[in-house]
């Protein structure tokens, strides 16, 4: 019998398990690892500046074709406050942007939760892979109690068979 035809032990069947898992994990990091958000956290978000003198109190709204707010005049016509004045598909576009980013944070905590408890997983089963058998399990074991089975069960047929044989033949009288 070749060696290749014996079945493999527990320690082979533990170190294939072992690097079958390292390769998965290092084609998944290979394939995905430049664009996988790793564990350390999210970027957090920037503070908001500090204000600026001069600046407009609040948002208001310039409409076309209306009279530009006396809040931001004053009586001579100038300026009375700075600000920006932004296209409203831009200001929509941040909206949105800004809530797309706290559901890619969201999703991300998610994403993160289930890869925590998938690893947790995977140490349970190597844990309980690398843990030997108890006594009774192992097939060595399993073997010898079989073979003994073998031996008193022929032993108990042959005792039999000799009985029967002894007592219908007559050797005993």
């Amino acid at each position: 019998m070749k060696w290749q035809d014996q079945p493999a032990g527990i320690c082979a069947k533990i170190v294939a398990f072992i690097v079958l898992c390292t390769f998965v994990a290092f084609s998944l990091w290979i394939f995905f690892g430049p664009s996988v958000a790793h564990a350390e956290g999210l970027i957090e978000r920037p503070q908001a500046p500090q204000s600026v003198a001069g600046q407009c109190a609040k948002n208001i709204p310039v409409r076309k074709g209306e009279v530009v707010s006396p809040v931001v005049l004053s009586p001579r016509g100038m300026a009375s406050c700075s600000g920006v004045l932004v296209p409203l598909s831009d200001y929509a576009d941040l909206l949105a942007t800004e809530k797309w980013a706290e559901a890619v944070a969201a999703q991300y905590a998610v994403d993160t939760r289930a890869l925590e408890m998938d690893l947790e997983w995977y140490k349970k089963k190597l844990k309980e892979e690398s843990e030997p058998l108890p006594f009774l399990e192992r097939p060595g074991t399993q073997r010898w109690f079989g073979r003994l089975e073998t031996l008193v069960t022929v032993g108990v047929v042959a005792v039999g068979l000799s009985a029967a044989y002894q007592y219908g033949s007559g050797g005993f009288k």
